[in-house]
């Protein structure tokens, strides 16, 4: 399955939380809409910068941006941020029924780093490896 954002207002996409290891969301650091803020991890508090859209165009938003693979890397460690939707490889996404969430253009994982789940550890993409610290729970 693709994830996907519809912005034409005829399919606004599946909208909430993304949940991953220990049960936390997938998070805007500070709730700000500036392009390259850090995606972390962090207690989920239902504010919303922890409300996603998974949408029909392969791209996951918030807070009206894209989560986004910094400088459009595709190399392990890649951090991951919020930026301006500009439709390229970097905020491409599919999410399989194995829960991973993959950047398309890398072949990679949405990968919670060291899988360390303090609130702000940072995201990032990593080979996928089918462990905890790359499962996700998407909106249904």
């Amino acid at each position: 399955m693709r994830v996907t954002n519809d912005t034409s207002g005829g399919n606004p996409g599946r909208t909430g939380p993304i949940t991953g290891l220990a049960g936390k969301c997938v998070d805007v650091a500070g709730g700000n809409s500036a392009n390259g803020t850090p995606v972390q991890l962090y207690d989920c508090n239902g504010s919303a910068a922890q409300q996603w859209t998974i949408g029909a165009d392969g791209t996951i938003r918030a807070l009206g941006k894209c989560l986004d693979v910094t400088s459009g890397a595709t190399n392990d460690g890649a951090k991951v941020q919020l930026y301006d939707c500009n439709g390229t490889g970097a905020q491409n996404w599919a999410v399989p029924a194995a829960r991973d969430i993959v950047n398309i253009a890398a072949n990679k994982c949405l990968d919670v780093t060291d899988n360390n789940s303090a609130n702000g550890t940072r995201l990032q993409i990593w080979t996928c490896a089918g462990t905890a610290n790359q499962k996700w729970t998407v909106p249904a």
